[in-house]
């Protein structure tokens, strides 16, 4: 039987008087949250829908699954596939272990053995908090209304926790120039149950642009710690790239718009050596980096979450400047009125070292209805996700240069 409390169920405040029974959000987050809900509950109970759910810890008897979604960092959060003997008597019932932070109109109870039950409208009382608490608090424990004969009954208690997520930290090392091997560990803050559980990981959301990735799964114990789950080793694709991105980008209100002349004129020198693996999507997190090539430094580097990108290869990771290179880059551009426009590049790879360097050109593209290369040397550039690039190989001690004109119709 669904509980759907959207309008009848309340948390009881401990002054007797009735209030929302769950987090108070606003309008458009309480329809973003009741939507995310629908779709992973509906998955969770076997209806049709796009979600991925953790399986139960146990089909039979009681045990409890978390299945933790999170977009990008964003807006994570899990839901909870608690199975359990409650005992019914007098017409009510009570179902303690429940998450304080749990959304209610998401709350799913069905009975599995026992007999017919329905469960009703379900209570919870508020914590009192000061002044300075921004959220309400309420107490771990529901008490339902029940209709059922008196005794045990094995029921399925679903819902949804906003703002329960998972931390992510990613090992690479790279011992040979075309393969890296990776490590991933997921750290998780459990409830303070007390009991063990099946915990799933989820990279994504249902509802989302893409369907969501399970990460790992395991057992832990939920006690309140932190549970660590780690996937197994894994060698995947991998190659340093030296890339030049001679454009300088302004912060904030200095950043003029693409449409104007002055976008991303200023220019810097500075050629990144950014490590690139064919690992499918990294869970969005810090990646600690060690290369150790042949006739090159052995280098240990943190990249921090935000530092990465996406790649044909699959994720890209900056590593550090080469102080062995510098990038000269200018730019003039051509406007004729506000219908075309043409940006003109003159760019020079120095190389100070000795080692030879396969250095890529990477040049960001204005958004437009119509762009082309009218001229290049002293190859044909290609485009690739809005980004032009062109490929020079620079020798030790020498200087190499590139020009091409692209023109935009507006």
């Amino acid at each position: 039987m669904v509980n759907r409390p959207a309008a009848g169920s309340h948390a009881r405040s401990a002054a007797g008087s009735r209030t929302r029974s769950a987090w108070m959000p606003g309008p458009s987050t309480g329809r973003r949250r009741t939507a995310i809900a629908a779709l992973a509950l509906a998955a969770a109970c076997g209806r049709p829908g796009r979600a991925i759910p953790a399986a139960p810890a146990n089909a039979v008897g009681p045990g409890v699954a978390i299945a933790i979604y999170d977009r990008d960092g964003l807006d994570a959060y899990g839901v909870v596939d608690d199975r359990r003997w409650l005992d019914v008597a007098g017409g009510a019932v009570e179902i303690d272990r429940v998450d304080p932070r749990a959304e209610l109109p998401s709350l799913v109870i069905e009975p599995l053995a026992g007999g017919a039950l329905q469960i009703g409208t379900c209570l919870r009382e508020r914590i009192p908090t000061g002044p300075a608490q921004v959220r309400v608090a309420f107490t771990p424990v529901l008490r339902c209304t029940a209709h059922g004969a008196p005794g045990r009954y094995l029921v399925r208690v679903l819902y949804v926790v906003p703002e329960l997520g998972y931390r992510a930290q990613h090992d690479v090392a790279m011992t040979a120039p075309d393969r890296a091997v990776v490590v991933s560990r997921f750290a998780v803050v459990t409830p303070a149950w007390h009991v063990r559980g099946e915990l799933a990981l989820f990279d994504g959301a249902p509802g989302g642009e893409r369907a969501p990735r399970e990460l790992v799964r395991g057992a832990a114990m939920l006690d309140g710690g932190t549970a660590v789950l780690a996937v197994a080793p894994r060698t995947v694709a991998a190659q340093l790239r030296w890339i030049y991105d001679g454009a300088a980008i302004a912060h904030g209100s200095d950043e003029p718009s693409p449409r104007e002349p002055a976008w991303r004129q200023r220019s810097q020198p500075a050629v990144w050596v950014w490590l690139e693996l064919d690992a499918g999507s990294l869970a969005p997190g810090p990646v600690r980096a060690h290369v150790e090539l042949a006739g090159e430094p052995i280098r240990d580097l943190d990249v921090p979450a935000a530092g990465r990108r996406t790649v044909a290869a699959g994720v890209g990771l900056p590593l550090w400047i080469d102080d062995q290179l510098r990038g000269r880059r200018e730019r003039r551009t051509d406007a004729r009125g506000d219908a075309a426009l043409t940006d003109r590049f003159q760019l020079a790879i120095a190389n100070l070292g000795e080692a030879t360097r396969d250095v890529w050109i990477e040049e960001p593209l204005r958004p437009a209805r119509r762009h082309r290369v009218v001229r290049a040397w002293p190859g044909e550039p290609t485009i690739v996700d809005h980004s032009l690039r062109l490929k020079l190989t620079v020798a030790g001690g020498k200087l190499e240069r590139a020009g091409f004109d692209i023109a935009y119709e507006r």
